[in-house]
């Protein structure tokens, strides 16, 4: 499997972990309570989201060569979704009370989205410019 892929789908899967992860924390009087992601139903689309990104990258053609152009595009979309997804959800429970499933979905979506542009064919990581991401988005 090529390195772009085994990376997009240990990204995925990190993310898919993290809907399971607390994402909020109370705490009154001495006692505190969390909830993950799943608890509060928001958690199942970052994992429905996560878990197309990683099917993706594992199923769509020869696993030993890199994303390629529509494939390229729709995992880095998917990435960008979730990570904007997350963003939202973090201002909707508050920095103060967001755990560390949250911030660990946010990251994983970050790398989801910036995996198949960083990667390229021959396997090193490359940080793209501005007329080489224009280049690849044609």
């Amino acid at each position: 499997m090529h390195k772009q892929r085994l990376f997009i789908l240990i990204a995925g899967a990190v993310g898919i972990l993290s809907a399971f992860l607390p994402w909020a924390k109370i705490s009154l009087f001495g006692f505190s309570t969390s909830a993950s992601g799943i608890d509060g139903g928001d958690g199942w689309l970052s994992l429905a989201l996560f878990a197309a990104a990683a099917g993706l990258a594992f199923t769509s053609g020869d696993k030993a060569a890199v994303l390629e152009g529509s494939m390229k595009k729709a995992v880095g979309g998917i990435g960008a979704g979730v990570t904007g997804f997350m963003l939202i959800e973090l201002l909707r429970i508050g920095f103060s009370y967001a755990s560390y499933g949250v911030y660990l979905s946010i990251l994983a979506g970050l790398a989801v989205m910036a995996m198949p542009f960083v990667i390229k064919g021959d396997g090193n990581f490359q940080m793209p410019t501005k007329d080489s991401i224009k280049d690849e988005l044609k």
